[in-house]
């Protein structure tokens, strides 16, 4: 079995948990939709807390690994809306 990098495993869980932080700013604007306390709890502590964290460790070891041009294996889509997202996360922060 091939082993995988870190950056591929934190390029999966960032993606989850921009979902998750999707989700989560939707329920903001969204007050009519009522959910239970506990997963309304899960949600807002994976997609408001843990999201930007996990976003933020992604975007320095993508840093880190293209600094010594290393080969980066996952798909490109990843990529590229881990980095959007957390530049939406910034800008919603300063907002």
């Amino acid at each position: 079995m091939r082993s995988r990098s870190p950056l591929a495993f934190f390029s999966k869980v960032a993606v989850i948990s921009n979902l998750v932080y999707l989700v989560s700013t939707l329920f903001l604007f969204i007050t009519w939709m009522k959910i239970p306390r506990d997963i309304a709890q899960f949600i807002a502590v994976m997609g408001l807390e843990l999201a930007p964290l996990i976003n933020l460790v992604f975007a320095l070891i993508l840093l880190i690994r293209v600094l010594q041009k290393k080969v980066i294996n996952f798909p490109a889509w990843q990529t590229i809306f881990n980095l959007s997202m957390l530049l939406v996360q910034i800008a919603l922060l300063f907002i």
